[in-house]
């Protein structure tokens, strides 16, 4: 990884960047800048993130002098910082000292960055050689393109369903709650946010690509204001896509491979947990892009399919041992309590309707390119500055 550093700059040893220090000149001006800044934010995946950077090195290919890697610690506590510090010297790293949120950490390292391209990549991400650049030249000279992506994939498969994407919508998270996406994964109607009938092995403009891998020009970026704060974990990748698509294309790149191991930090975490909060973000994802009346239709959606789901459960029970069957149902009923309950709280919730005041409703009508529903100025995120 020292090889990154480069010779030619003495002056940039690699330190540990405080958040406090963000708004400081982080580059000397006799600094040339590189081709391309890789952002990762860690947490607790030190043995991951380990084997990501080590991939970097291998991945690098002609450009080892032109990456820079930009870590943002979120306060672990598994040695990531000291670890990389002893092994990555050439790292450049922000060390927080409480967990801020993936979009948060992201932005904090946008103004360091001084790559004429800046890739976010996920530390359970492992780049094959000669990934990036494939990637920046799929990018460069094509100033139609404002994103592209690899081909995710898991240990022994071809491609992950949502490495491609398209926007969320009703009828999408309808077929994916009810598991009519699952059930019919062929199926262009009920499939359909996942590309049904695509195999994935030819290269296509997509609505959204996978921010575990996702390669961006660093300067619109910036103009968009990075990652907005304001929306939870889950859809924050979803949002900046949806505001890059109205900057240019997002391709989708069949023959560049990258492993990703899948949310090894969320595994942790109970699953009703990670679903409701996937349910949160989605909402707070339609009050800002369609509007109060849609953000509403869904909570609908979302409490209606939590409780007619329950007897279905019941089906669930038919194999298996007695205590298997009973493990089964706690779990199913756990997650569909979770909907039901999110559902009837956000539509009572005085500090939901409040965020989902909107001076402009959109009825249920897809909302018009690049008109974007204006959140009150407390959920804003700050600009960036360059």
């Amino acid at each position: 990884m020292g090889r990154f550093s480069g010779r030619a700059e003495p002056r940039l040893q690699p330190r540990l960047i405080g958040p406090e220090h963000l708004d400081r000149p982080s580059l000397s001006p006799h600094v040339r800048p590189r081709v391309v800044s890789i952002v990762i934010v860690s947490f607790n995946t030190v043995r991951e993130l380990v084997s990501c950077l080590e991939s970097i090195e291998r991945s690098a290919g002609s450009l080892p002098h032109e990456v820079e890697v930009i870590l943002v610690d979120n306060a672990s506590a598994d040695g990531t910082v000291e670890t990389v510090r002893a092994r990555f010297p050439a790292v450049r790293m922000i060390a927080n000292d409480v967990n801020v949120g993936f979009p948060k950490a992201n932005n904090q390292a946008l103004p360091l960055a001084r790559g004429e391209y800046v890739l976010f990549l996920n530390p359970d991400s492992e780049l094959a050689p000669g990934t990036l650049e494939r990637l920046v030249a799929a990018l460069r000279g094509f100033p139609e393109r404002a994103a592209v992506g690899p081909r995710v994939h898991k240990p022994n498969e071809f491609m992950s369903h949502n490495c491609a994407r398209r926007l969320p919508t009703l009828w999408t998270e309808f077929c994916d709650l009810s598991w009519l996406a699952r059930i019919f994964p062929r199926s262009r109607l009920l499939a359909w946010k996942y590309y049904a009938g695509w195999d994935g092995t030819t290269d296509g403009d997509v609505e959204c690509l996978l921010g575990a891998a996702m390669l961006c020009r660093t300067e619109q970026v910036r103009a968009l204001g990075g990652f907005d704060e304001s929306v939870p974990l889950y859809l924050d990748d979803m949002d900046l896509c949806r505001r890059l698509g109205d900057l240019g294309r997002l391709r989708y790149l069949s023959g560049v491979p990258l492993l990703h191991h899948y949310s090894v930090s969320a595994r942790k975490q109970p699953t009703a947990l990670m679903k409701r909060l996937g349910l949160q973000a989605t909402y707070q994802y339609f009050v800002k892009h369609r509007g109060r009346r849609y953000a509403r239709a869904y909570v609908v959606i979302v409490a209606s399919v939590g409780l007619a789901s329950f007897p279905l459960g019941f089906v669930r029970l038919l194999g298996g041992s007695l205590k298997k069957a009973r493990r089964r149902w706690d779990d199913l009923a756990r997650r569909r309590t979770s909907f039901a309950v999110w559902g009837q709280q956000i539509l009572r919730s005085r500090a939901c309707r409040a965020l989902a005041q909107d001076d402009t409703p959109r009825g249920f009508g897809r909302s018009r390119k690049g008109r974007v529903v204006s959140l009150p100025p407390s959920q804003k995120a700050a600009p960036l500055s360059s």
